[in-house]
């Protein structure tokens, strides 16, 4: 399997530029850092209140692991907003694509949960951003500086996503070609066939 920062690369190069991550985001939820990160224990209960709750996503969970779970996620949350969020940062988020083929996290169960973290902190911006002039009015943030830090957020999400994505992709495919000789290529080529036949009985059923 290629290293994880070159999956990490070819993930965001894949994106639409509009909504990479970029490192005036960066900058701007740096600016922020400090007013956020007191937000970690509500986030973090919260994450796992909702995951736990579901049966499906519950279920990837081993008995008396919350606490250690709880933790990695607020280290996660801490080096998020202090950063840097640089080749290092989505390299581990390319990792953590790993990570959830072996635990069983589907991209589905991460893409809704990366989903939770960008509304967690989308949600209080405005209440943050009143708080930050009511300290200090000169420091107080733009309504226009509001709505860019809400998109920096926006395309964190959408980056750390496919990141995670194409990490558990990759892996899936090394593991194919590990564990049965199947080149990258011919995976592709026999995956693009069976998507065209079940395409095909697809909209069969949708005419039907």
């Amino acid at each position: 399997m290629e290293n994880m920062y070159v999956v990490a690369r070819a993930a965001v190069d894949q994106m639409p530029p509009e909504f990479r991550f970029r490192p005036q985001d960066s900058a701007l939820i740096h600016k922020y850092c400090a007013s956020i990160l007191p937000l970690e224990p509500e986030f973090v209960s919260g994450f796992y209140e909702t995951v736990y709750a579901h049966p499906p996503t519950a279920a990837i969970f081993h008995d008396g692991e919350r606490p250690d779970r709880e933790a990695t996620l607020a280290n996660w949350w801490r080096r998020t907003l202090e950063g840097p969020l640089d080749d290092d940062y989505f390299a581990w988020m390319a990792m953590v694509g790993l990570v959830h083929v072996v635990r069983g996290v589907s991209n589905p169960m991460m893409l809704a949960m990366t989903d939770y973290f960008a509304r967690f902190v989308i949600d209080r911006l405005p209440k943050i951003a009143a708080e930050a002039a009511a300290a200090s009015p000169d420091a107080a943030a733009t309504n226009a500086e509001v709505f860019e830090l809400s998109w920096a957020f926006s395309r964190l999400r959408a980056t750390v996503g496919a990141v995670i994505a194409h990490g558990y992709d990759e892996a899936v495919v090394s593991a194919m070609y590990n564990v049965a000789g199947m080149q990258k290529s011919l995976l592709k080529r026999l995956c693009d066939q069976e998507a065209a036949s079940a395409l095909r009985e697809a909209r069969k059923e949708m005419r039907g």
